[in-house]
């Protein structure tokens, strides 16, 4: 591994413990919870107003992002999390 891929690596996982930080916390798991439900993560977003659709399309996809980083960064506490707030 170059000395690029190292640091990569290394960039990943400070991402990685950072977001682990964050679950820790019960007031960060409720934050993270609010981010995914207010990017419609878990919601149907089909509108029938086309600009509502690209708009809620667009924020699902961040919302989903943000929750495979969540499940990658401490699948146990991405569950308490959500039976937390479930």
């Amino acid at each position: 591994m170059n000395n690029k891929d190292k640091k990569v690596e290394q960039s990943r996982d400070l991402e990685l413990f950072a977001i682990q930080g964050i679950l820790k916390s019960e007031q960060g798991r409720h934050f993270l919870w609010r981010c995914l439900e207010n990017c419609y993560t878990f919601d149907n977003i089909f509108e029938a107003d086309h600009n509502k659709h690209i708009y809620k399309s667009g924020s699902r996809g961040h919302g989903l992002w943000l929750d495979s980083e969540i499940r990658e960064a401490d699948q146990e506490l991405y569950y308490r999390m959500l039976r937390e707030n479930r």
